[in-house]
């Protein structure tokens, strides 16, 4: 997977562009200042970037080598640093009670690991720790803008709120909205937003 990702972010352009995701942006002050921030499948770099540059202390983390390499230059051209690791997310130490948020844009999973490493995200969450999240839902099958052609990647509310027993969500909320994020995502386009809060103890 890492051979079709680093083909990707190969070009001279940023794929998905060097803004940080809309609905991020819109959160982000939720996550208190100075906090520590882990951004799965980061790719390039854009939403990373754009949380150190708000004084979050920032850990990317992407199989990608060609998306580590834009990602420290946009960086770089923004005056911030960010810790970036190069690991796929089955064998990434996400760790316990290490982050204040976690953020995932537009990664999805096979269904066939995307319960376990839910699980790891939540574990890896202090107390009161923030989820933010956006992904595709089925309906985005229906259009030609972004995203996995397999249905069992696309995450539901209903696949969320079961993977995530430990979080309480703020927001879990189907939306059709017009995205232009560089050519990747370009149109109107079937999203899933969230943002959880670590609350009780899985049972």
């Amino acid at each position: 997977m890492s051979d079709f990702w680093n083909e990707r972010y190969s070009g001279a352009d940023y794929f998905y562009g060097t803004q940080a995701n809309e609905f991020l942006r819109s959160v982000s002050d939720m996550i208190p200042k100075g906090s520590k921030v882990l951004c799965i499948a980061e790719g390039e770099g854009r939403n990373a970037v754009f949380l150190a540059s708000h004084s979050y202390h920032v850990t990317a983390v992407d199989s990608s080598s060609e998306g580590k390499k834009k990602a420290l230059a946009l960086a770089s051209k923004m005056g911030v640093e960010i810790d970036y690791q190069l690991s796929d997310l089955v064998n990434f130490d996400f760790g316990e009670e290490k982050w204040d948020a976690i953020v995932s844009i537009f990664c999805h999973l096979s269904d066939t690991i995307r319960p376990a490493i839910h699980q790891k995200i939540e574990k890896a969450l202090k107390p009161r720790g923030l989820f933010i999240f956006q992904s595709y839902n089925p309906k985005q099958l229906e259009f030609n803008t972004g995203g996995p052609k397999e249905i069992t990647m696309l995450n539901t509310d209903e696949s969320m709120r079961s993977e995530f027993s430990s979080l309480t969500w703020l927001k879990l909320e189907n939306s059709l909205a017009e995205i232009h994020e560089g050519a990747g995502h370009q149109g109107m386009s079937s999203l899933l937003s969230g943002i959880g809060v670590k609350e009780k103890l899985a049972l």
